[in-house]
Formats: C-alpha cells, structure tokens, sequence
C-alpha cells in the first residue's frame, strides 16, 4: 500500500474520531442545516489537526501560524491548543451568529470545513517535499 495511501486513511480514521468529539462539543443552537456543517467543519479541523500533527512528527516543517508557532517542538501540545480554540470558536459562532442568522452561519461554516479541507491536503502534499526526521 502506498505511504500517502496509508497516511490519507489514518488521517480519515482520526479526523472522524475528532470530529464526533468537536461536534458534541460545539453544540449547534439551531436545527439540522447548522448541525451537519458544524460536523462538516469538525471533520475538517480534525483532519488538519491530524495532518498537522503527523507532519510536525515525523517531517521537518514549521508551524506557519503565529499564535501557535512556539509549541513547533510540541506537536501534541500544538494540537490540543488549536483544537480547543477552534472548539472555542465555533461555539461562539454557533451561539452568535446561529441565532440571528442561520443561513449566513451555515455558509461560514461550510466556508470554514473547505478551507480546512484544503490545509489538510496542503500539509500532506508538504510532506513529500519535506526532510523526514
């Protein structure tokens, strides 16, 4: 079975164990359209989590974010930080923007698992240019 193969499915595998955990978390306030993109958007983020964390492991990549560029040397740390402000995040979106427009928070956060979706991609296909460890 080919690397990327196998790296794709295990980062599928975690992405949807992540996601049902975000997804419980970040609590819709709304009914079913907003539910299922706040699962679409935290299947997305724990995809690119995942991918994020395999490639601070075992490749030599840096962090691009400013916020969490410090734990570059904690890939596990670097994680569970970004995984909780993007918990913190869509609650707050949910919460605010859920309420008085529905339409409008669902779009963002479609927009949000697309974007996600897309880092997922990017940071796998780094790899293959970058050192491994």
């Amino acid at each position: 079975m080919p690397p990327l193969f196998r790296l794709t499915r295990r980062v599928a595998g975690h992405g949807l164990l992540v996601a049902c955990v975000l997804a419980g978390a970040a609590r819709p306030t709304q009914a079913d359209p907003l539910r299922t993109a706040t699962i679409a958007a935290g299947a997305a983020a724990a995809a690119d989590w995942a991918s994020t964390y395999h490639a601070l492991k075992y490749y030599q990549v840096r962090e691009v974010n400013p916020v969490l560029r410090p734990l570059d040397r904690q890939p596990g740390a670097m994680v569970s930080a970004g995984a909780a402000i993007d918990v913190g995040l869509v609650s707050a979106w949910n919460s605010t923007m859920g309420r008085r427009n529905p339409r409008l928070a669902t779009a963002g956060l479609w927009a949000m698992a697309g974007f996600r979706t897309w880092l997922a991609i990017h940071n796998i296909r780094n790899e293959s240019r970058a050192v491994r460890r």
